[in-house]
């Protein structure tokens, strides 16, 4: 076993104490059945990463930079499980679990002591009304190469993920630059593993063909498309994934 997946096993065999200790206060997964079903969980999440590193979607092994939003993060699945393979994987990683219900977000916050190693911070808030206010501690700090965002549970399309996405992009020093080397941005939503990818659930979700431009000044997005990314075995998740590239408009 590699010095990286005992790493990961060490702090999840920590996490699932906590969540089977706080679940029955909290409701943090389902009451029936909850080790079995924190295990089928924990392997979803872990198997989404491993398939999208393997994927090569987004250049996410080269990134120099990356921050990682986890919305509706609930139990912190995949928020935590993601950030600590990140981690463990050796990418510049900063991380924020975005859980509006106010026991859910401080059972996040307990978890994040668990990571001892890139930053982890928990936004009590709903993503879209995070102010500029509450991010102070990026304001010094370049933008990033790589931004990921994932959903579990949440279906917001893709014109809300970009909406709340601007505050941290006006916090940060410089604006994401212009070009080639524009801030890649993959947005990836846990769904069920027979999903197939098709125009009505692109309607859906608001994601647009590739080449398409969203301006949200001073910013563009541009779109690199939509996909999904299907699970080797039932017990995994797909994962519908879009794509853009951040520049200044």
């Amino acid at each position: 076993m590699s010095r990286g997946s005992q790493h990961i096993d060490g702090i999840l065999d920590q996490y699932r104490k906590q969540v089977l200790r706080w679940n029955d206060q909290i409701n943090l997964i389902s009451r029936q059945d909850t080790a079995d079903r924190l295990e089928g969980l924990i392997h979803q999440c872990r198997d989404g990463w491993d398939r999208l590193v393997a994927s090569g979607v987004s250049g996410l092994v080269g990134a120099s930079r990356l921050w990682y939003f986890d919305l509706g993060s609930g139990a912190g699945l995949p928020g935590l499980v993601w950030h600590i393979q990140m981690t463990a994987a050796g990418l510049p990683v900063r991380a924020w679990l975005v859980e509006p219900r106010e026991k859910r977000a401080w059972f996040l916050e307990r978890v994040a002591r668990l990571v001892d190693s890139a930053p982890l911070h928990v936004l009590a808030n709903r993503w879209g009304e995070i102010e500029k206010g509450a991010l102070s501690d990026i304001i010094s700090e370049p933008p990033p190469s790589h931004i990921v965002i994932s959903l579990k549970a949440l279906r917001l399309p893709d014109s809300a993920v970009l909406e709340g996405l601007a505050p941290f992009l006006e916090s940060a020093e410089n604006h994401p630059i212009r070009g080639d080397l524009a801030t890649a941005l993959l947005i990836a939503r846990f769904y069920p593993p027979d999903q197939e990818w098709s125009e009505d659930l692109a309607d859906e979700l608001d994601i647009p063909p590739s080449g398409h431009l969203r301006s949200a000044p001073p910013y563009l997005f541009k779109s690199k498309g939509g996909s999904v990314l299907r699970p080797i075995t039932t017990q995994g998740a797909s994962l519908v994934l879009s794509e853009y590239r951040i520049q200044i408009s």
